[in-house]
This record gives structure tokens, sequence and C-alpha cells, in this order.
């Protein structure tokens, strides 16, 4: 695992190359990967955690390149079976996997903080990837935001964990009761919202608006916070 950790040089080169042709991360903090060293305090769901002390200015933790099912409704509207089963067994799978009290380390990527302020990490316990292991076991799905999660190695990997997930049927890939709303879209409904950010195909290097989203296979997707964002990435329009 420490090989992967001795990125940030490189990283470092490719984020000044960005920030020179003027790549822009909304509302978000920009840095180069940083590994960190954690005490899990409680889990909050599937996907995010608190710890008992802040690292890097903050004690809420968004594990990067995957999204689990929602524990939350809003005004009453249909949950479907975001929040049970799904959203529920992510979050108690989590809680038995990461209990109070437990050592982590946090990995960070380009972006480390989004708007909400939560450090974005791949988070290990020990030698278990914890974001890969969610998604392998069937809890969450691959969620890419660029410029994180984006290098062919990571990538693939947790695409790798989904597609088998999916084929064995595991979690929200049941296909007696599959999940009914992606996660974003889950969000979407509830906040009256619509996707709003561009969809590109990692390996095509092709990208579409964000109301043509389903034209890419959910494996292959990349987003873009704007469409700008999928043209400094090297995209073009499908």
């Amino acid at each position: 695992m420490l090989n992967k950790f001795k990125t940030s040089v490189i990283l470092s080169l490719v984020l000044a190359i960005m920030l020179s042709i003027g790549v822009v991360f909304p509302a978000a903090e920009v840095n180069a990967a940083s590994t960190y060293s954690g005490t899990v305090d409680y889990v909050k769901d599937g996907d995010t955690i608190y710890l008992r002390q802040p690292v890097a200015g903050t004690r809420q933790i968004r594990f990067l390149g995957i999204d689990t099912p929602e524990t939350f409704t809003v005004d009453g509207k249909d949950p479907g079976n975001q929040v049970d089963p799904y959203g529920n067994a992510a979050k108690a799978y989590l809680k038995n996997l990461l209990p109070s009290g437990t050592k982590i380390t946090l990995v960070t990527d380009v972006v480390e903080k989004d708007a909400f302020d939560r450090l974005l990490a791949y988070v290990y316990k020990g030698t278990l990837d914890v974001n890969k292991d969610l998604v392998e076991k069937g809890y969450a799905e691959t969620y890419v935001i660029w410029p994180n999660s984006h290098d062919s190695e990571r990538y693939e990997s947790l695409r790798n964990a989904m597609i088998s997930a999916r084929n064995n049927g595991l979690g929200i890939w049941n296909s007696s009761n599959p999940l009914q709303e992606r996660p974003f879209e889950y969000r979407d409904r509830m906040f009256d919202e619509v996707q709003d950010k561009y969809v590109g195909d990692f390996y095509t290097k092709k990208y579409v608006d964000p109301a043509d989203y389903k034209l890419i296979k959910i494996e292959d997707q990349v987003f873009f916070f704007s469409e700008q964002d999928a043209i400094n990435a090297g995209y073009s329009h499908q």
C-alpha cells in the first residue's frame, strides 16, 4: 500500500499544469495527495464518517470514488427502497467494520475537500481498502467526479469491483429487489433538482450533456462539474 501513497510528487506536477491552463475546482480545496491517520468517532451513513479529532481542519470524511444509498427522506417523499433496506444496510455494514475507536489511514487525491468542508479520502483499515470493499460487497456504486479517482489504476480497481458485485447480484444489484434509484438520482428527487454534471466515458474520452448521462454505461462514467472541466480533462462532446 505504501507504493500507492508515493504519488504526491506526480500529482503536484499534474496539478500545476491544470492550474496553469485555468482549470477551476468549484467550491473545493485543491491539494496534492496526502496521507493522514485518524480515529473513527462514528459512522454517519454508508460513505461518511466522523473522526474523534480533526484532520486537515475537519472531522467529517466523505469516501472518494463511491456512492452509497442514502439514509434520509425529505418532506415525506416516498424513499422507495433507497433507505430501507439499502441505505440502512450500507450504514450498518460500515458501523460493524469501523466501530468507534478504529484506527484508519486516509489518503486524499487532487481535490482534498468538498463544498461542505468534508475531507475526501480513500479509507484504509490496516491494508483493507474500505472504499473498494463497500463496492465489492454491493453496498456502493462507483461515483467518480474528476479529477479525483481518475488515474487508471484507481478507476479500474473500483470499476472491476462494481462489475463483480453486479455480476454476482450482491446488495444493490440483487435482481429480485434492485436499487430503484442511484444515490445521486435520489438526492436530486428529494431536493427537486436535476442532474447538472456533465458525464464522460473514461475509455472513449467522450462526454455528454447532463440530461444524457444514461447514454454512458454506469461502470464507465466520470462526472464533471462543468463542460470546461470535461474539455480540460481531454474529453470531447459525443
